[in-house]
């Protein structure tokens, strides 16, 4: 026989029906229209709320990219090559299928100093074909460009010389220092076509050699 009460067994049967009625009232209190408009309305914006989250965080699963694999560099496709630069080349290997382009070339004669390495023996070869008067508007920027250059090459030079013969105190060499080190800054601040470094002149030379000759030659400073 079981060890549980009688009385214990009909006071959870009525717990239990207890509860049923209580579930079962609550939903015939719906069904009856018991609820104000108030509180179905309530009901009704908290379940169209809860519906468009739902659909936000769809979409947004949707319109999310996948993350995107980074390569490793030495696994990583070259950069384009720029048009202008096939156009220079394929006039030094390709020329039967060469077409002269105005812009491109406007393009080459004002960026001759960013040009790639690899391409200056194309960008020589280009410039020695050019005829008329833009010839000799190149031939005088080229002059100037190196001009320019042995100027500022001559400049650094004089300033080393001074410095060497002066014989002043520490404290008066590290003011010379400090000046020295804002000059180089407004140096650096300055327009990219009048930062002429060595390589630029050398370049403007050898372009040159291949236009007048070798004998008409200006010297670059320092090479």
């Amino acid at each position: 026989m079981s060890s549980i009460p009688a009385w214990k067994k009909l006071g959870l049967s009525v717990n239990t029906n207890t509860q049923e009625e209580e579930e079962q009232d609550s939903f015939q209190r719906i069904e009856n229209g018991d609820l104000t408009n108030k509180q179905i309305k309530k009901l009704s914006n908290k379940k169209r709320k809860l519906q468009d989250d739902i659909n936000k965080k769809d979409k947004d699963k949707e319109k999310k990219p996948p993350k995107r694999q980074k390569l490793p560099k030495n696994e990583r496709k070259p950069p384009p090559i720029p048009d202008q630069l096939t156009y220079l080349k394929q006039f030094e290997t390709d020329k039967s299928n060469w077409k002269f382009n105005k812009s491109k070339q406007n393009w080459i004669l004002k960026n001759i100093k960013i040009i790639p390495k690899d391409y200056e023996s194309a960008l020589v070869l280009y410039m020695e074909s050019i005829q008329g008067g833009s010839r000799d508007r190149i031939v005088t920027d080229l002059k100037e460009v190196i001009k320019k250059w042995n100027e500022k090459y001559e400049e650094a030079e004089k300033k080393i010389e001074q410095e060497l013969e002066k014989k002043e105190d520490d404290q008066q060499q590290e003011e010379n220092i400090e000046e020295k080190k804002e000059e180089d800054k407004k140096e650096d601040n300055k327009d990219n076509k009048d930062n002429i470094d060595l390589d630029y002149a050398s370049r403007c030379q050898l372009i040159l050699e291949s236009m007048i000759g070798e004998d008409d030659i200006i010297e670059v400073k320092g090479k």
